[in-house]
């Protein structure tokens, strides 16, 4: 019967483990009955080509356990007076038992109702605010990885800067010089998991309960959650064509501590801060007891036309200004890593405090990114990224107007072509719902998000936002065609 057992070296299970494991089991199944002969130690160690000591310490153990016995000129045998082998029995209660309620944080509370991804669920055709993940230059990073794991020293994978790795922030600092026109010191430079921790940083930082957050209207979810959950009053300020009015910024809360604004692109209305609002946004904050502002420029990378538009930073002589990046559309979302560019007498509290969250981001992907931005690599693949962002932006930009011509809304839907970011937006008929072109839209296959759903108050704008960096060329009339399923199908329900 032991002839057929093996035991295999490639298992953690010690040998000797899994040979008392199979006699276990050959005694509680029966097929091992009391007073059964075992095999010798050194014939199993030979049968087996094990040393026969593995066996012996196999054999003791079930003798401990009494499973089997030593007899004098009798060798081992099953023990006849066996332990119980039935499992306990479990006593069922009639009753049920309701879990105690769970009882959230108020802080937590007020995050949890702002709608901001935790998976990659939603993503799919059209998701606003996805790169284009095949064209990652997946081989330069393999090969930079492969040379950081050969050369790296195992004394540098003990805890790190929470500041981030000093190459990566040099690194950094060099890359915004060349590309965003921005003079940055590393030494004011945070590397944080994500723009969305930076964010989360300048709220502990900055906000007591009370105080006064101007958000612009509308805006993204994830920049309203961490403010809200601080207690602070969040202060809307509607966009329009030239993006914050920051002069009804300043006569509405004078004594703002912060106000958040994305002025290269403003998410979701794709429209930028003109030069006069942004001198006047720079000289509130420069004033005596002006607020802090958070510049987000989440995709300020990628311009199709016309000159690039410096941040708001460049502007920026007092140091009152926030600046927050990140790798996440540039590259990838799922290398995490974001940077935030801070006032000198700030960058000491935000590190220690990030140091009470994660500590510091992933040594790998910190020192491998140095390595792609420092090696000119992260030029190349932008220029190539821009050249396909444009080529997708325009052949989705085509389709949709080819299908609702074809649908005879050639007036009554509006797209646009945006010069700046991967996502463009579209006007709907009068009278149309975006919520019900959405859910319509997601039964057919794509993901277009509600532009109604980036506001918090009364007055809103219906329309959609799509994503175009992700979607290959060859697939955009597809989309577009969906997509005018989904308008057709909520503009024929609205009249029902």
């Amino acid at each position: 019967m032991w002839g057929v057992f093996q035991p295999d070296r490639d298992e953690a299970a010690p040998l000797q483990e899994q040979i008392a494991g199979f006699f276990r089991r050959a005694v509680a199944e029966g097929r091992l009955g009391p007073g059964a002969r075992l095999p010798s130690s050194r014939q199993l160690a030979e049968q087996l080509g094990v040393a026969r000591n593995t066996v012996s310490l196999a054999y003791e153990r079930l003798a401990a356990e009494g499973y089997v016995e030593g007899r004098r000129g009798g060798g081992t045998r099953v023990a006849l007076d066996l332990p119980d082998l039935t499992p306990p029995a479990v006593t069922l209660h009639s009753r049920t038992v309701s879990p105690a309620p769970v009882r959230l944080s108020q802080a937590a509370a007020v995050m949890l109702a702002e709608r901001v991804g935790v998976s990659g669920a939603d993503d799919g055709p059209l998701q606003p605010g996805r790169p284009g993940l095949d064209g990652f230059p997946t081989k330069v990073w393999a090969r930079l990885a492969g040379r950081f794991w050969r050369e790296t020293p195992t004394a540098a994978f003990g805890y790190g800067d929470p500041a981030g790795h000093r190459d990566l922030r040099s690194a950094l600092a060099r890359y915004l010089g060349a590309f965003r026109g921005l003079a940055v010191d590393p030494d004011s430079l945070i590397v944080t998991s994500g723009a969305q921790q930076a964010i989360d940083l300048i709220a502990r930082a900055l906000l007591d309960p009370g105080d006064a957050a101007v958000l612009e209207e509308p805006c993204y979810p994830g920049l309203r959650g961490p403010m809200a959950a601080t207690g602070a009053r969040l202060v809307t300020i509607p966009v329009d064509g030239e993006g914050l009015d920051v002069a009804a910024a300043r006569a509405a809360e004078p004594a703002a501590r912060l106000v958040t604004v994305t002025p290269t692109h403003q998410f979701p209305l794709g429209v930028t801060l003109s030069l006069a609002r942004r001198r006047a946004l720079v000289d509130w904050a420069a004033a005596e007891h002006g607020p802090w502002v958070v510049e987000d420029d989440y995709d300020g990378e990628f311009r199709y036309a016309g000159k690039p538009v410096p941040p708001l930073k460049a502007l920026d002589g007092a140091g009152r200004v926030l600046y927050v990046g990140t790798v996440s559309k540039a590259l990838a979302p799922a290398l995490r890593i974001g940077y935030l560019v801070a006032s000198p007498a700030l960058v000491e509290p935000l590190v220690r405090l990030r140091a009470h969250f994660d500590r510091q981001p992933a040594l790998d992907a910190q020192q491998v990114l140095a390595r792609f931005l420092d090696d000119g690599h992260m030029a190349g693949h932008l220029r190539r990224m821009r050249t396909l962002y444009r080529d997708r932006r325009d052949a989705l930009a085509d389709a949709l107007h080819a299908a609702f011509a074809t649908a005879g809304w050639r007036d009554a839907v509006a797209v646009e072509r945006p010069e700046t970011g991967i996502n463009l937006t579209v006007t709907l008929p009068p009278g149309v719902p975006d919520a019900a072109v959405v859910a319509a839209a997601h039964r057919l296959g794509v993901r277009p998000v509600a532009l109604s759903g980036y506001y918090t108050g009364q007055q809103r704008a219906e329309g959609l936002l799509l994503g175009f960096a992700a979607l290959p060329r060859a697939r955009a009339r597809w989309a577009a065609e969906q997509l005018r399923r989904a308008i057709d199908a909520s503009v024929v329900s609205g009249a029902a």
